[in-house]
């Protein structure tokens, strides 16, 4: 195992224990059959220059329990929207082995914590799946 290899198994490890749940964030570009970059991971839209925003290697949230010393303080709430074409329905359950149905499984995560999730195919959409979540937390 390489020294960084170690450290991200230590790091995960660590995380994990401390209650943080995280994906890895691989990126990079390879080229599709007609020479074309194809980039991969988050936030990877090409090339990048000296100011660009980079993603860490691992990803996720951490579940926490707001008290209320915190009352006022500005707190990250973890989204993960997928955009699919106009006509797309949400559905409850989706064709085990297809795309959405495993998007689908990491939303359910995400929205068991209480991060925003889901599919959108336009605005309205993605003001519904803020909806739900202000919803879930009220209650």
């Amino acid at each position: 195992m390489t020294p960084e290899g170690k450290a991200s198994l230590n790091v995960r490890l660590a995380a994990n224990s401390l209650g943080c749940r995280l994906y890895k964030n691989n990126s990079g570009v390879a080229y599709d059959k007609e020479n074309r970059p194809v980039f991969f991971g988050l936030g990877n839209e090409g090339k990048k220059d000296k100011e660009s925003i980079r993603t860490p290697d691992w990803v996720g949230w951490m579940t926490i329990t707001v008290t209320p010393d915190m009352v006022g303080k500005k707190l990250p709430v973890f989204c993960a929207i997928d955009a699919k074409k106009l006509g797309f329905s949400r559905k409850t359950v989706y064709p085990i082995g297809t795309r959405e149905y495993g998007q689908n499984k990491f939303f359910e995560l995400v929205t068991s914590v209480n991060g925003v999730a889901g599919f959108a195919t336009n605005a309205d959409d993605v003001k519904q799946l803020i909806t739900e979540f202000y919803e879930r937390i009220k209650t």
